[in-house]
């Protein structure tokens, strides 16, 4: 008999003891062993029969389609139709069969394996490699090979591809289960098991050109991915979903290792401390990181990955948008995915976005949506009014009357990053400092600031005249500013135009969302504005211009000077 551990443990009948007698071990549960007769075992195929059966069509197959008469499309270009490949139309539920052009070049390329540069083998149970020095001559230029959900077993034979494939640059092992590897750093030989010859092989130096290397759902360890990474020391992008990573203690990369990666994904494997990826963080030109689809609640305090720009962080247990600020410590993230997490549901999916944003100083795509042009000065205004409204609420007071130091204290804790956007913005519930404190509180006119601004007439009938001094509140619009402008100043409210800065040093910068507030520009008390008068060309004509013949629709707006 042969005793069996089956991927899907609920098939099998035992854990390898039958009736008190221990023939074996499993590793996936009680009922993961079995033990069959060899004849009804199947030990797999060799890479070459692999080939055959996926790329080569049998002498009948290629008899019969020789005797076929070609058909051609409208083109004169030959095509063939598979009877599995359709698609149904929307409306009347039709099968429209799929034509495949340009098979004959494909057959041809194929059947020139020498020449070949990209083969994918998926589940074709494949066991072996074959002899030494056969996969390297049949295949010579092959730079992508997938492997994907075979019957391979030992890191010896994924050693051997590094040796006999030099020019390899992406290798998918997806699905093999593997026998635990050795330290590849110590490894000099490997077994051949075709001719059971062992030869010299120095994995650092089998994939020295390999780039890509994806090795999902393999129940491998961090101590696994410990032993074999000084044999792929040069990889770029490196893919470790669905594996058994429980056991960061025994995750160690070694001085001069990985230093080339760009990609790290661990995403659905079991993450619930972000700390166990710190091994990782002072590779110099890690840019990309996926840890979606973990059991991550926080982030925590960490230090490095100083080099990654993108960070995907979907379907994990983020309740607290607190780790929305513990993400600012990545000091070059520019891209953030962050959906279905709790937080989404609990406060909106726009609220999370602006503090993300607000949060992380570089970021210019969030969810997938790159960041218009106002979206940051937008959502740092409303992360800094929401911060105080919901200091508000846990105190009980009102913006009116409340302890500002208080309020720091608080923010230094919950909200670090409001001290700094107060610089910026200033205080959006500024406290009005009088000698009589209780006739502010009392008097219901007064619980809003007061922005005290000079208007100057930078043309119109009034130029040359004193400056204008005028009070408004600071909840006051950009658009009611510029109707009190024009009928001031005596210019049509389409005209005008609004320039302001608050110190005189200060460059000035335009008022131009009319439904923008004081906050959002940053006008503060004796600030001052310059009230000028568009001089933009009003008469223009439209000439539309389309071209219908071209394959895309193009069209022009061309604007003429009447």
């Amino acid at each position: 008999y042969f005793g069996v551990e089956w991927d899907d443990p609920t098939i099998g009948k035992h854990d390898g003891s039958v009736e008190g007698f221990r023939y074996f071990e499993t590793s996936n549960g009680p009922t993961s062993g079995s033990l069959i007769k060899p004849e009804k075992a199947n030990l797999g195929i060799n890479i070459f029969e692999g080939i055959l059966l996926k790329y080569f069509k049998t002498p009948e197959e290629q008899t019969k389609h020789d005797e076929k008469d070609q058909k051609l499309d409208q083109y004169g270009r030959p095509f063939e139709i598979d009877e599995n490949a359709y698609f149904e139309t929307i409306r009347k539920k039709h099968k429209k069969m799929v034509q495949f052009v340009g098979f004959d070049k494909i057959w041809k390329q194929i059947n020139n394996l020498k020449e070949i540069r990209a083969i994918s083998l998926f589940n074709l149970k494949i066991s072996d490699l074959g002899p030494e020095d056969a996969l390297g001559m049949v295949l010579p230029k092959l730079s992508i090979l997938s492997l994907e959900q075979n019957l391979l077993y030992s890191w010896d034979q994924i050693y051997f591809i590094g040796k006999e494939l030099p020019w390899l640059d992406s290798l998918q092992l997806t699905g093999n289960n593997l026998e635990k590897p050795k330290n590849a750093a110590e490894v000099t030989q490997i077994t051949v098991p075709l001719t059971k010859n062992t030869i010299d092989v120095n994995p650092r130096e089998a994939f020295r050109n390999l780039k890509t290397l994806i090795l999902i759902n393999m129940k491998l360890t961090w101590e696994d991915i410990s032993n074999i990474i000084p044999a792929f020391a040069n990889i770029e992008e490196l893919v470790l979903c669905k594996n058994h990573l429980y056991d960061a203690e025994n995750l160690k990369i070694g001085e001069g290792d990985l230093q080339k990666l760009l990609f790290l994904n661990v995403e659905e494997t079991g993450l619930k401390n972000f700390a166990d990826l710190q091994p990782f963080s002072p590779l110099p030109k890690l840019d990309r990181l996926v840890i979606s689809k973990n059991e991550l609640q926080k982030l925590g305090q960490f230090t490095g990955f100083n080099s990654v720009t993108q960070l995907s962080a979907e379907n994990n247990l983020f309740e607290d948008p607190f780790v929305l600020h513990e993400m600012s410590q990545f000091a070059s993230l520019r891209s953030l995915r962050i959906l279905h997490n709790p937080f989404i549901q609990k406060f909106g999916i726009a609220h999370i976005r602006l503090r993300a944003i607000a949060e992380n100083k570089l970021i210019q795509i969030v969810n997938g949506t790159q960041l218009g042009r106002y979206d940051r000065k937008d959502s740092e205004i409303y992360y800094l009014r929401s911060t105080f409204e919901e200091y508000f609420k846990i105190v009980n007071r009102p913006h009116y009357d409340y302890d500002f130091e208080d309020l720091m204290k608080y923010c230094d804790t919950n909200h670090p990053r409001i001290k700094e956007l107060i610089q910026k913005y200033g205080n959006p519930y500024e406290l009005i400092k009088d000698q009589d404190n209780s006739q502010q509180k009392s008097q219901s006119t007064q619980k809003q600031s007061v922005v005290n601004l000079k208007f100057i007439a930078g043309s119109g009938p009034l130029v040359g005249k004193d400056p204008i001094k005028k009070k408004f509140p600071e909840s006051t619009t950009i658009g009611w500013l510029k109707n009190f402008s024009s009928k001031t100043f005596k210019i049509p409210q389409s005209k005008v135009v609004l320039l302001y800065h608050t110190e005189p040093k200060d460059p000035f910068i335009e008022l131009e969302e009319d439904m923008k507030d004081f906050l959002f520009y940053g006008i503060r008390n004796n600030g001052e504005i310059v009230v000028d008068e568009s001089v933009l060309v009003k008469d223009l004509s439209l000439i539309h211009i389309s071209e219908p013949t071209r394959l895309l629709s193009i069209s022009y707006a061309v604007f003429c000077l009447k």
